[in-house]
Order: C-alpha cells, then sequence, then structure tokens
C-alpha cells in the first residue's frame, strides 16, 4: 500500500535515495575499519558476532553463509582459518549428520566479547555523536518501516524473514556491495595478530 504521493522526480528520488545507502555504507565502513584496527578482521567479526548472539554460541554452517552473503565454500574457507586459530568448533548435528554446526570456543568468546565492545564504543562515536536520539529514533523506525516491506524475500527469493534462523547481521560487511567495489585491502585474509587473545 502507498504512504506517499509521488509527488518527487525521479533524478530527485534517486539522489535521496543514493544518500541514504551511502551514508550507511561510509559510517559502517568507519565503524568496521576500528573493529580491524583493534586486531579482528571484519569478516572475522561478523562471525563472531553472529556466535556469540545465537543460542549456546552456536549455528549452523549453512545459516552463517547465508547470514554473511557468502557462498558454502567461500565460508568453508573462512571458517577454516578461524578453526585453525582456535576461534570455532565445528562439529556434526547428532540429529542428522549433514549440518554441521560452528560454535565458539572459549578463547572466540573471549574475542568477541571485546570486538563487541569496541563496535559498541565505535558506534556512540560514529552514529551518536552525529545524530540525536530524536534523531536516531526517528531512522530506526524508517528503516525499520522498510525492513518490514522487504525483508521476506532475499535478492535470491530465499525466505530470511527468521523461521530457520537469524536475519542478516547488521555487523556483518556487506560483501554484495564489495563484489561491485573492490576494497585496497581484503579483510578476507587478515589474521588477528596474537596479542589480540593475550588480551583480558
Amino acid at each position: 500500500m502507498r504512504v506517499t504521493e509521488p509527488d518527487i522526480g525521479d533524478d530527485d528520488l534517486v539522489a535521496r535515495w543514493g544518500t541514504i545507502v551511502d551514508g550507511v555504507a561510509n559510517t559502517q565502513r568507519q565503524i568496521l575499519k576500528r573493529i580491524e584496527e583493534s586486531g579482528v578482521s571484519a569478516q572475522w567479526f561478523a562471525v563472531l558476532h553472529l556466535l556469540l548472539r545465537a543460542p549456546d554460541h552456536r549455528m549452523p554452517m549453512s545459516v552463517l553463509a547465508r547470514d554473511l552473503s557468502m557462498t558454502s565454500g567461500g565460508f568453508t574457507k573462512l571458517a577454516d582459518r578461524m578453526a585453525s586459530e582456535e576461534l570455532i568448533d565445528r562439529r556434526g548435528s547428532s540429529g542428522d549428520r549433514r549440518v554441521v554446526y560452528a560454535t565458539l570456543t572459549d578463547r572466540g568468546r573471549q574475542i568477541a566479547l571485546r570486538a563487541t565492545r569496541e563496535y559498541q564504543r565505535a558506534l556512540r562515536a560514529h552514529v551518536l555523536d552525529v545524530l540525536s536520539m530524536s534523531d536516531l529514533d526517528t531512522l530506526t523506525d524508517l528503516m525499520g518501516a522498510l525492513l518490514r516491506a522487504h525483508a521476506t524475500v532475499s535478492d535470491e527469493g530465499v525466505d530470511v524473514s527468521g523461521n530457520d534462523g537469524p536475519s542478516r547481521d547488521p555487523a556483518a560487511p556487506d560483501r554484495r556491495k564489495r563484489r561491485r567495489e573492490r576494497t585496497p585491502a581484503s579483510a578476507d585474509n587478515a589474521t588477528p595478530p596474537a596479542h589480540v587473545a593475550d588480551r583480558a
């Protein structure tokens, strides 16, 4: 159902929507840059953050790949590197051997908690230093309306409404945008330095 009259020109509509998209994307890049500077790559943080929020800190590998907009093969390689760093543990389901779960290790949970605190500090610095709480409330309501209108079906036509897993995490880097715009340094190959695990 239409909620506004189409009294805006096409070029103006495109320009306004572009400002919204670019504003969110640029802010998220600055936030994730702070995460990477703390020693955790953006992709690793996205996985750790999802698992930290999940029941028992575990999720099916297929659901993680979907929520991160990654192929199964691409996510398996990422999980291999995280498992080698003892951040996650992978185990088959007792009820269905076809399902493999990724679970946070104790080390992974500690790093996830520290990175999440840095993420929260970055949000305050890059969002609340720019927007008032009233602005944030309005923006949340408006984006919530768009989310409710369009969140049922993904770009590929797959139900992502939450019936079989959590929705895409806002902390996750937008890989679909990265396919269109190559970044100078890929977070996919970044490895957290050893001192990250040693800080309490």
